[in-house]
């Protein structure tokens, strides 16, 4: 049986075939359609010794542009915008819905334990995740099956951008100016709406990482621009938003009123950052792949059972944990612990964002000396350490202001991993899957990624808010502050003890042998 090579569909004549970068290698069944519009570059149909129309493994060559530096650039700066949004949900939700008592600003919902030990907050947080867990694999399976002019992936960032910056601010007007059973019931509402529109942008945008990355190099590009994006959002939200909020004050407007327009202002900047994304990516010149043509459940299943995907997400997810549970407290940290007011926190974010980028800028080398898997459980153990110190912090006296300082610089390092990192490590997870089963998956590994990830957050928040509301969170009784640290850390050293297992030096020797096979295929009998 011999290996037979024809062309397909072309648009342009073999003899003006541009030259550049090899080849890239996409995969599809012999009764995948082939008439997809991204397809505009020359495409050969490598037969594999079966005949047309039945069912096999198919190999699709296609010459794809290069996206340039400057649309690289723009298409990361999407994660400024998601950013934005994601920090004012995780450090300003909680201080907003139950501010402490120094502020002035009054409380909106109940937070008394009720069930099982968790307040009405908590209860909030996980109705929300728990909505918002169930778009993960819809929206996933929707962008991973799509066949839109505008692109499987494009259309959801270009029609998701504006709803996702909305719903965060509807999330700050409940209607009541006080403690009702209403608010309760609004912002549980407005949860899920924000999260739904999360999904329903996110999951697609990052599920393009590996489809515009055709070497390590280029994906580690994409992910440290990515993350650099992502600390510059959290900058904007965790310096600029005391900084813009407390101005707004001095200029006369009341507490509440200038904690609503300084959420305004920022998701203002986040819509049009994650619009600009969109338009940086044309499918059809960029992403290379079709459509997956695979249903809902096997695809959910086969992402479940891929045994690689689910030692990377769990040890990753307990890491982000303990990430959610210390970032809820940020804004109670100059407060209640250190004896400042909420500007104090500008100069403790500086202090972390300044190690974080510096990270970033030596990340390429590192990734050249250590692997994910190295830079990961140094992050993990790193991080878990430091956040101990929390417990702390207070006992150092008059020496706290400083040791606070050198706790947040610390740990811009394991913060700086876990920005960078994880995406990487699934764009490879989703790539090795595809090249096996011959379906363009990525969206759905960081879909079912997401919809834990949100699970993760609704469990820490409500951890967290228990903790306040037990143990306390004002200046005068601070040890639900305090204990957030080291209760946090104990699921990040879970998760360093679960990474330990990831096989990544196996996942890479596998990609190597699948790339190498689909690229110089070989005639055999």
């Amino acid at each position: 049986m011999s290996m037979t090579l024809r062309p397909l569909r072309a648009t342009r004549s073999a003899a003006r075939t541009p030259a550049g970068p090899p080849p890239i290698t996409t995969r599809s069944n012999c009764s995948s359609p082939i008439g997809n519009p991204r397809f505009e570059e020359k495409v050969y149909h490598i037969s594999h010794g079966c005949a047309d129309g039945d069912p096999g493994i198919h190999s699709f060559h296609t010459y794809m542009e290069q996206l340039t530096r400057s649309r690289r650039v723009l298409y990361a700066n999407g994660h400024l915008g998601f950013s934005i949004l994601d920090n004012v949900y995780g450090a300003y939700l909680l201080f907003f819905l139950i501010p402490p008592d120094e502020l002035g600003m009054p409380q909106l919902v109940d937070n008394r334990p009720l069930l099982l030990g968790i307040t009405m907050v908590g209860l909030i947080n996980i109705f929300g995740r728990v909505v918002d867990s169930l778009a993960d694999p819809l929206v996933a399976w929707w962008s991973d099956n799509a066949r839109y002019r505008l692109g499987r992936r494009r259309f959801f960032l270009l029609t998701g951008a504006i709803p996702f910056a909305l719903s965060a601010v509807f999330l700050f007007t409940p209607p009541d100016s006080g403690i009702s059973s209403l608010n309760a019931v609004y912002v549980a509402g407005m949860l899920g709406l924000f999260f739904f529109f999360y999904t329903y942008y996110m999951a697609p945008n990052l599920a393009l990482i590996p489809e515009l990355s055709r070497t390590v190099g280029e994906r580690i590009s994409i992910t440290v621009t990515q993350a650099a994006f992502s600390i510059a959002g959290a900058g904007v939200v965790l310096l600029g938003f005391p900084l813009l909020w407390g101005g707004l004050q001095a200029g006369g407007v009341e507490t509440g009123t200038a904690f609503r327009l300084t959420v305004v202002v920022l998701a203002a900047i986040a819509g049009i950052s994650m619009l600009l994304s969109g338009l940086a990516v044309d499918e059809k010149r960029f992403v290379r792949g079709g459509s997956a043509q695979i249903g809902l459940v096997e695809s959910v299943k086969r992402t479940l059972v891929n045994r690689y995907f689910i030692v990377y997400m769990v040890g990753t997810i307990l890491y982000w944990f303990g990430f959610n549970m210390i970032r809820a407290v940020i804004a109670y940290y100059p407060i209640v612990l250190l004896g400042m007011g909420p500007d104090f926190q500008s100069i403790l974010m500086a202090t972390l964002f300044g190690t974080a980028v510096l990270v970033f800028l030596l990340l390429p080398k590192l990734t050249q000396r250590f692997t994910h898997k190295q830079l990961m459980l140094a992050g993990m153990l790193s991080f878990s350490v430091l956040m101990s110190f929390t417990a702390v912090i207070r006992s150092f006296g008059s020496f706290a202001l400083p040791a606070a300082l050198i706790q947040m610089g610390l740990m811009g390092f394991p913060i700086a991993i876990l920005l960078v990192v994880p995406n990487a490590a699934v764009a490879d997870l989703s790539e090795l899957d595809g090249r096996k089963t011959g379906q363009n998956r990525e969206a759905m590994f960081f879909g079912t990624q997401g919809l834990f990830m949100k699970v993760n957050y609704g469990l820490a928040l409500a951890i967290t808010a228990g903790l306040l509301g037990f143990f306390g969170r004002d200046a005068g009784n601070p040890l639900g502050v305090e204990l957030v640290g080291p209760v946090g850390s104990v699921f990040v050293l879970a998760g360093f003890l679960l990474f330990l297992r990831y096989p990544q030096q196996k996942i890479l020797d596998e990609l190597e042998t699948l790339r190498a096979a689909d690229e110089t295929p070989e005639n055999t009998d």
